[in-house]
């Protein structure tokens, strides 16, 4: 029975993460993809980053980083400045117009969690931080191999 708790738990997990893609796909502007708007968040949350911190934030390669940042400042919502500290980085950052796209869909995404949240007490609250922030520890971890599962075919 614990078994079908935990199913049934990681499904609830992943729905809640389908529910939290498809909102910002539906918030995305519709002149960058969904990708972008995830590029935007990071930039948001962390400030200027390095093309390669971005590319480890998004888990894709350089290649695609580079060509993901030349569209985000083809539409003027990003772009590259020198680093700070060292001559030989750049930095990508949000322009304003790039602030301003971030800015509305964490305060509409923050409001519409924040009016659900206000409604459990402070316990609960409680709770759920804490339960969020230990699925995000655990799901930081590498998933451990399972030995039964055949290794992918090479489709060479």
């Amino acid at each position: 029975m614990n078994h079908d708790r935990n199913q049934s738990l990681a499904l609830l997990v992943r729905d809640f993460a389908l529910a939290v893609s498809r909102y910002r796909a539906a918030a995305t502007d519709r002149d960058i993809g969904l990708t972008e708007m995830v590029a935007l968040g990071h930039l948001y949350a962390n400030g200027p980053l390095t093309p390669g911190e971005l590319a480890a934030e998004l888990v894709i390669t350089s290649a695609s980083a580079t060509e993901l940042i030349d569209r985000l400042e083809e539409v003027g919502y990003a772009h590259r400045r020198a680093h700070l500290t060292d001559r030989r980085k750049r930095l990508v950052d949000l322009t304003s117009n790039g602030r301003k796209a971030a800015t509305t869909l964490y305060s509409d995404f923050g409001a519409r969690t924040a009016m659900i949240y206000g409604m459990l007490t402070s316990s609960q609250q409680e709770g759920v931080e804490r339960f969020l922030t230990e699925v995000i520890a655990q799901l930081e971890r590498p998933a451990p191999v399972d030995p039964t599962l055949e290794p992918p075919s090479e489709s060479r």
